[in-house]
């Protein structure tokens, strides 16, 4: 059936932001292709690409694959090179789309020219018709053919001319042109599809990527679920050091992950490692894609995750990818730690200061291949000193085990093959392709501190560590392995090293096989979070301040210390987000405390009512009788409000404890996320006379809404307490780490009540006292040292300290809300 449409696809290969990108392969084929494919979906009788005249011959292969035809035009004035397509047309309706939008809404385009010719029926027939609201890049124009010729005739402005759509829209004294919201299907603004930048290139992988294996084109919704997935929003580009000197098992290590999570491998042009094409190779024959290896680094429209494995991050490097969505670096040495989210070390390192969050040699890529019988008899010999060998140490090895193992077969990997040829007794060999797996040949590996040396010792042969440096001498000491120490080397510490009782070194690491690509796809899904009270801790970076301190690390969470206001809050977070439904006061509290919260709802009421009484002698119980309690759960403090005769009022999150407060204790209470609350219309009151969060305070990312909505709705001279675990108890200076390991994944941040004044002060209140809670003698080391048993004298006396000194682990603040000057 004959439509009288046409269907022109705008392209041109001179884009100055990103030249020829619509000839960019995305998923195995070119942008364009992409494009034409979706267009096609639209029913017209026409299908043309519009170029210029140098871009045609390189494009019409394309077009005429993907069933268009090309026509050649003006390269600037893109209005008239439509004109002069539609001269030769016998089309009334045209359907324009542009080149670098690879993922259009075929269906959104098909309805706009259905809208548009509905309406050509109608009494209110309109000349130019788009929807609003499509991701951009996902949108396509409809306009009359006509109407179009009509108003190039009508306009010399450089702009008309060179966008087409305009020549209509920015003349609606003339034209009737409609700017419809698009339906709800289609209707996300936010998203972006487009490819104008390098950036947009990048994540149109990413979305193709994760839509593999679906029919092309895609629909609406699988762009949309697409551009909302995890995987697409946190894209991680390996950046390993590709230095001459510094060896090349962070490259190797790197592109093995980028296989497994299919993430990108940052090759800058400049670098200087000579090795790398090679290796490159080496790793496309395992699986890893061109499209992957990348020369340059997404802008702030595309932050990536940056794993580096660098070595060393310089401090440049380190404030730069710092700025990324998140940080993460293996086996980092460098004194810049403090700016990386995530430290994950895998290789043994010797008294390193810095506390990694995660130390783990499971992540050590194993050899399937292993010795069956350890043998003393030593007649195959691999000497590997690196890919680089930049202390030039092999030859002087080799030499030393020929003189010292006369009868052996010497083996020795190097660079540069032709350089030895002349050198008789030893066969060199170039890079071996997965040497880790032909490791277990040999009966004797002599290497260098690294992947190698360790790769060897799994794979059950005798090992000699050279040491290239006085730092890895000490590490080949520290993990039992016979070395040869720092300096020239001889066949008389050769000798000394061939006698050790360590040349089998006994590997007292795990065994176990993990997946380091696994483990990167879970931390790159992480939270990264910022100051709760400032709000700003990626600003301080930014404006080339150091970062907020490290205070401590563990496998799942980063925490530190502002340094504007001193909270410590979660920095980092690998962990479920938690959610507060029934089995949160149920089952899961009931893990923790042996009972359910409905059980312990008498102990925790008389609890509150020993707080509530103190915040009425606050008030000199002179205060009104208004009592709001945030996060009241299934109500234990609304109930012993009630009995103290205030009028108590609660809020939620859970629906399920609302409902009981609602329907059981019958006490007014709103399911709201608190501060998203309108207590004047939920409760008819603006302002209480007091206000509590027990154990609440903690589980907010941003206390600065909160403390801001406290201070709104509370009274002047009310009182607001809160409680919550304390950052000066005896737990957190005992053993801090393991203080901040145990801590509740829900738990934000952590309050020490020597520095909460600072910030509460900050949102008008006063502290007007403080009570330590929570007190365990069993926590204190000389307990658990002395086995001191409950109720014995020595008991008894470190409670009445951890009292006096208040070291207990809980707190609970009461502030007076001052009034306003």
């Amino acid at each position: 059936m004959k439509t009288k449409r046409a269907v022109i696809v705008q392209c041109r290969l001179s884009s100055s932001r990103l030249p020829g990108k619509a000839l960019k392969i995305l998923g195995e084929k070119p942008v364009l292709a992409w494009v034409l494919n979706s267009m096609k979906k639209v029913k017209a009788d026409k299908y043309f690409v519009a170029t210029d005249h140098e871009s045609y011959e390189i494009l019409k292969p394309i077009c005429k694959e993907n069933g268009f035809e090309c026509f050649a035009g003006d390269l600037e004035d893109v209005l008239k090179r439509f004109c002069d397509l539609i001269k030769t047309l016998k089309v009334e309706t045209i359907i324009r789309a542009t080149a670098d939008n690879p993922f259009l809404f075929y269906e959104a385009a098909q309805a706009s020219v259905e809208e548009f010719e509905a309406r050509k029926k109608s009494r209110h027939p309109c000349d130019y018709l788009t929807y609003t609201g499509l991701p951009h890049g996902s949108g396509v124009e409809i306009f009359s053919a006509q109407s179009l010729l009509d108003a190039a005739e009508q306009t010399d402005n450089p702009y008309d001319h060179e966008h087409v759509g305009p020549a209509l829209y920015n003349h609606k004294d003339k034209f009737n042109c409609e700017f419809i919201k698009a339906p709800a299907r289609f209707n996300y603004p936010d998203l972006r599809t487009t490819i104008d930048t390098y950036s947009d290139y990048l994540r149109a992988i990413s979305i193709v990527n994760n839509l593999k294996n679906c029919k092309e084109p895609y629909t609406t919704e699988q762009i949309i679920s697409a551009c909302k997935a995890d995987v697409v929003n946190n894209p991680i580009i390996f950046v390993p050091s590709v230095a001459k000197g510094q060896g090349t098992g962070h490259l190797h290590r790197c592109l093995s992950a980028a296989i497994e999570t299919k993430g990108f491998v940052y090759i800058p042009d400049d670098c200087t490692l000579t090795e790398t094409v090679s290796i490159l190779d080496e790793y496309k024959e395992k699986g890893l894609s061109c499209w992957q290896i990348i020369n340059e680094l997404p802008d702030e429209t595309y932050k990536p995750v940056i794993v580096t494995d660098n070595f060393k991050l310089s401090q440049e490097e380190a404030e730069k990818f710092s700025k990324c969505k998140k940080l993460i670096s293996l086996d980092e040495g460098s004194d810049f730690s403090e700016y990386c989210d995530y430290l994950l070390d895998i290789i043994p390192s010797y008294d390193i200061e810095r506390l990694p969050n995660l130390f783990d040699t499971s992540y050590i890529t194993k050899p399937l291949n292993v010795k069956k019988n350890r043998t003393n008899d030593i007649e195959k010999v691999l000497v590997c000193i690196g890919g680089e060998d930049p202390a030039s140490l092999t030859l002087p090895a080799a030499q030393a085990l020929v003189k010292n193992l006369p009868g052996a077969n010497i083996t020795a990997i190097v660079s540069d093959v032709d350089k030895y040829k002349n050198i008789l007794n030893i066969n060199f060999i170039p890079p071996v392709e997965n040497l880790r797996e032909k490791i277990f040949e040999y009966d004797l590996v002599v290497s260098h501190y690294g992947l190698t040396a360790f790769e060897a010792a799994f794979a059950g042969c005798a090992v000699i560590m050279v040491a290239t440096t006085k730092l890895h001498e000490r590490l080949a000491q520290k993990y039992d392995f016979a070395y040869i120490p720092h300096g020239k080397i001889d066949s008389d510490k050769m000798q000394k090293a061939l006698e050790s009782p360590l040349l089998h070194p006994q590997i007292k690491m795990s065994l176990k096989q993990k997946s380091l690509g696994s483990c990167i796809q879970k931390l790159a899904l992480g939270t990264k979070l910022t100051c709760p009270v400032c709000c700003n801790n990626s600003q301080t970076i930014q404006n080339g301040l150091r970062p907020d301190s490290i205070v401590s690390r563990n496998a799942g969470r980063t925490y530190r210390r502002c340094k504007n206001c001193g909270i410590v809050y979660m920095s980092f977070t690998a962990e479920e987000e938690m959610q507060y439904k029934k089995s949160y006061f149920f089952e899961d509290y009931k893990k923790q405390y042996g009972k359910t919260y409905e059980e312990d709802f008498n102990s925790i009421k008389a609890q509150c009512t020993r707080r509530l009484e103190i915040m009425n002698a606050l008030q000199n119980n002179q205060g009104g009788n208004n009592y709001l309690d945030i996060g009241c759960a299934y109500g234990p403090s609304l109930a012993a409000a009630s009995e103290l005769g205030l009028n108590p009022f609660g809020t939620d999150i859970s629906e399920e404890a609302i409902h009981y407060v609602k329907t059981k204790l019958r006490f007014p209470s709103s399911c709201s996320a608190f501060p998203d609350i309108d207590c004047q219309k939920e409760f008819g009151i603006s302002k209480f006379d007091s206000v509590s969060m027990w154990y609440v305070i903690e589980h907010f990312k941003n206390l600065d809404s909160v403390l801001s909505k406290i201070s709104q709705i509370t009274k002047d001279d009310g009182i607001f307490a809160f409680a919550t675990p304390s950052g000066e108890g005896v737990s957190a200076k005992s053993n801090l780490d393991h203080f901040y390991t145990i801590s509740p994944i829900d738990h934000f941040s952590i309050w020490e009540p020597s520095k909460a004044q600072k910030i509460l002060k900050k949102y008008g209140f006063e502290i007007i006292k403080v009570v330590s809670t929570g007190h365990h003698p069993e926590r204190f080391p000389i307990c658990q040292k002395e086995n001191i048993q409950k109720g014995s004298v020595k008991w008894n006396l470190i409670d009445k300290y951890s009292r006096l000194m208040q070291l207990g682990d809980t707190v609970e603040i009461y502030c007076r809300k001052k009034a306003e000057k």
